[in-house]
Order: C-alpha cells, then sequence, then structure tokens
C-alpha cells in the first residue's frame, strides 16, 4: 500500500504537470478562458494519463515526485494535489444558449470556458491548465529575436556582401507582399463578378484560393487551388468534422438507451 499523497505539495504537483502537460491520452482541446485559449481535458482523460506506462515508470524510479496512482482513490488525491496548488482550474463549458446570460459572444472555432466555484471530480467534468512550462522552441524565438536585433543593431559594420544579400532579400519580401495584395484584390474580383453572373447571388461564388485568410497553416491556405462558397473552405471542412463526431456520439448514447 503506497502512502497518501500529501495535498497541496508544490513539489509533487509541479513534478506531474511537467510529465502529464502534453499526454497525448489527456486528447486536450482548445477553448476560450478568461479571454485566451486554452487547453482544456475532462477528468477521466487524466486518471487514464496516470495509467501511462510513462508515468508508471517514472513513479517507480521517483515515488516521492511522483506517488503511485495504481486506485482510483490515489489518483483523486495527486489530482487534488494539482488543484491545491491551483495548477489546474475546473471550468464549465457553456453551451450556444448560455453565451447570453454571460454577455459571451459565440466562436465558431472553441468552446466558451466558464471557472466552476467547486471540484466534483466527476468523470466528464472539465479543466483548464494554469501552467505552461517554457519548450525549447520557446527558448529559440528569444534567442533568435535577440540575434536579429543585434545584428540589426551592427548593419553598418557588416561586409558588403552581405547588405547586398539583405537588400535582394528585402526587395523579394517587398515582391511577395505585393503579389499577395494583387491576389486577394483578384479573387475578390472575381468572387463578385461569379455572384452576379454564376450564382445569381446565392451565395455560391468562385474563389481562388478559398483558404486564403483561413486559420491554417501557410501550405493550406493555398489549397485547394479554387472553390464555390464555403464548402471548401477550411472553416467549413473543420466545422462539419466536428457535426459528424457530435452525431455519432448522439447515435451510440440513443443506441445505449
Amino acid at each position: 500500500m503506497s502512502e497518501a499523497v500529501p495535498q497541496g505539495n508544490p513539489q509533487t504537483a509541479l513534478a506531474v504537470a511537467s510529465l502529464l502537460r502534453r499526454n497525448k491520452l489527456l486528447k486536450q482541446r482548445y477553448g476560450i478562458f478568461q479571454s485566451r485559449t486554452t487547453d482544456f481535458f475532462r477528468y477521466k482523460r487524466f486518471v487514464r494519463a496516470l495509467e501511462s506506462p510513462q508515468y508508471k515508470k517514472k513513479s517507480s524510479n521517483q515515488p516521492d515526485l511522483y506517488p503511485a496512482a495504481a486506485t482510483e482513490a490515489e489518483a483523486r488525491l495527486i489530482f487534488i494535489t494539482l488543484i491545491k496548488s491551483q495548477i489546474v482550474i475546473p471550468v464549465k463549458k457553456l453551451h450556444s444558449d448560455e453565451l447570453k446570460e454571460h454577455d459571451l459572444s459565440p466562436s465558431k472555432d472553441y468552446p466558451h470556458l466558464l471557472p466552476s466555484k467547486q471540484a466534483q471530480l466527476t468523470p466528464d467534468e472539465y479543466y483548464v491548465w494554469n501552467y505552461n512550462p517554457k519548450s525549447f522552441w520557446d527558448y529559440a524565438t528569444v534567442v533568435a529575436v535577440v540575434a536579429g536585433i543585434l545584428a540589426l543593431v551592427c548593419y553598418p559594420l557588416w561586409p558588403m556582401s552581405m547588405r547586398r544579400g539583405s537588400y535582394y532579400v528585402s526587395l523579394a519580401a517587398l515582391v511577395f507582399l505585393g503579389a499577395f495584395f494583387v491576389i486577394a484584390i483578384l479573387r475578390l474580383i472575381l468572387f463578385l463578378v461569379s455572384l452576379i453572373f454564376v450564382s445569381g447571388g446565392k451565395n455560391q461564388g468562385f474563389w481562388i484560393f478559398p483558404n486564403l485568410f483561413e486559420d491554417c497553416g501557410i501550405l493550406e491556405s493555398f489549397k485547394p487551388l479554387y472553390g464555390f462558397g464555403e464548402q471548401d473552405s477550411y472553416s467549413y471542412i473543420k466545422k462539419q468534422k466536428r457535426l459528424k463526431k457530435r452525431q455519432a456520439k448522439k447515435a451510440k448514447s440513443n443506441e445505449k438507451n
């Protein structure tokens, strides 16, 4: 029988949070909490992460920092430690009809989250992280920014070959930016013309690069080459995938009932 986890122990809480913060078993999603996007997860997913081989290995090697979670009671104690240390915060996911009650505007991409007054530790209860450890890329970004500033400050000391190279790079960037604005204006003109002469005003106009201004990656912004209406847009496809998942969950719940 393992020893009880001391509630509120900051060392244990930080160690467990650092290990499981990006664990795939949490199946984390983005939500809007206090006007910013953050990861949130269900309590039952955290319990599954405690049962992972990664955590069990750490627990066997360093039981003081990573307490055993062989039973549900032990898992609850570990999670209470994180709550006491304010590393995780219980939240409630709002439905669309509840947004007006809290003066919140709906978001097509992320659900709104509100803090709960009390943690119940039920399987489907939601929690957000109040802990974001720095990654390698965070430090690399800081180093790159500082190096870039120092390089610009020392521009008068650059050899002529480097100055000439920077000139060509800046010129290429201006050409790319100009081409982007030309494409944006051209696609808008084609869309308006297609609304009038092709679709008859049914809002199914022709787009070139329908994902150009969508919230997606750089390569995805230029795929596909063309499309009609919003059916080929990244946000619409993402919305349809979420709708299919909801319908599948409802169908499963109906079958069980």
